[in-house]
């Protein structure tokens, strides 16, 4: 439920942000900028956060994930106030994002730590829940804001966020995550890229599609526009995206048992290539629908490798601030997605689109070259 809950309200957000932006008037590369800065400020945020969680005695990540829904439920409650002007809109739906991204690394830390505190859990099943209530929150809203208007958007987000803190107000106290060697230690943020050289550089792979996956979602609207498309096309498209996915999520343990996560991450890296190659030459909607589904093997791979790949290659007193690196690398892409989606925009689709591929390239490349290389203990 807690999966349900934060994916509906966070894929309802970001899915539709540049949507919202674009429909209170603010131009393009100011949406672009706005959307970069909070994937910025969260991607510093992530890693400050984990810090504090994984030197506390008590697991504290339910009750932090709790205070930054709380902040963007506040968000989107003043966003419905009208006559606001474009860029205060701009501000605080950015602030929203914010609170909504800085909570992804916890979420995987509250399975993680959840998971060794001796509950048992099963990722992919949860993920799986997670994956439906993004594909169907894409398609409900695409519908809604064009027969009802962004208003009703709001109010379905603050609904879901509210529901999401009731559920992490409930659960059980656990002690923080330890590991059982004494010599072990919790590093800072700078002694993180140190110790762990080449799982950071394998995040900058993940970074790389990061940006290719946020800009090809975030942006699908500028994409179908030429072929007569809307919002409802978008939330077709996005719901299909998610649908597709959700098989692969739910088998991702019983995949990850047959199937490495270095590989699990390299096969990830090919399929957003090859998604940003058929992309440039899609010929219309219909084709851009069947090529969501591969998401398959893109996203649904990528996102249980990177957790399985924290918890392979980064030690427990690191597991919080591991999920948040992971998390923030491919946030930091994200941003970087948004930012140049915006000013490529303002450059033609063609560019977009084409820039894509390099995106897609680069971050499958670094992944071959890394994924394999060992950090030294």
């Amino acid at each position: 439920m807690t999966q349900l809950t934060f994916w509906a309200s966070a894929t309802g957000m970001a899915s539709f942000a540049t949507t919202f932006l674009l429909k209170s008037g603010l131009p393009s590369a100011v949406v672009g900028t706005l959307l970069a800065m909070a994937g910025l400020l969260s991607c510093v945020t992530q890693p400050v956060l984990a810090g504090w969680a994984d030197k506390a005695k008590r697991f504290p990540v339910p009750g932090m994930m709790a205070a930054l829904s709380a902040i963007c439920s506040l968000c989107c409650l003043m966003l419905l106030i009208r006559g606001m002007p474009p860029l205060a809109t701009g501000l605080l739906y950015g602030l929203g994002l914010w609170c909504s991204d800085a909570m992804m690394p916890l979420l995987n830390a509250l399975y993680v730590g959840y998971d060794q505190g001796n509950h048992c859990i099963r990722f992919g099943i949860a993920r799986c829940i997670g994956s439906i209530a993004s594909a169907l929150i894409a398609l409900v809203l695409g519908h809604v804001i064009a027969a009802l208007g962004l208003t009703w958007m709001l109010i379905l987000l603050i609904l879901f966020r509210i529901l999401c803190i009731l559920l992490l107000l409930g659960y059980p106290k656990i002690a923080a995550v330890r590991s059982e060697k004494k010599t072990a230690s919790v590093c800072t943020v700078s002694q993180f890229f140190r110790r762990y050289r080449w799982y950071c550089a394998a995040m900058a792979g993940v970074l790389f599609l990061g940006m290719f996956h946020a800009m090809n979602e975030n942006y699908l609207i500028a994409i179908v526009a030429p072929f007569g498309g809307d919002s409802s096309q978008v939330g077709t498209a996005l719901f299909i995206s998610c649908m597709a996915g959700t098989g692969m999520l739910l088998f991702a343990d019983n995949i990850h048992h047959r199937l490495s996560t270095a590989w699990m991450l390299r096969i990830a890296g090919l399929s957003f290539l090859l998604k940003s190659i058929l992309f440039y030459f899609a010929p219309g909607i219909s084709t851009i629908y069947v090529l969501e589904l591969l998401q398959m093997t893109s996203y649904a791979f990528l996102n249980p490798a990177q957790i399985y790949f924290a918890g392979e290659r980064v030690s427990k007193e690191d597991m919080v601030k591991g999920q948040a690196f992971s998390t923030a690398a491919y946030s930091l892409g994200c941003s970087a997605g948004n930012f140049s989606g915006g000013v490529l925009l303002n450059a033609g689709l063609h560019t977009l689109l084409l820039a894509g591929i390099g995106m897609a390239l680069a971050g499958t490349v670094l992944l071959f070259l890394t994924v394999d290389k060992q950090d030294a203990r």
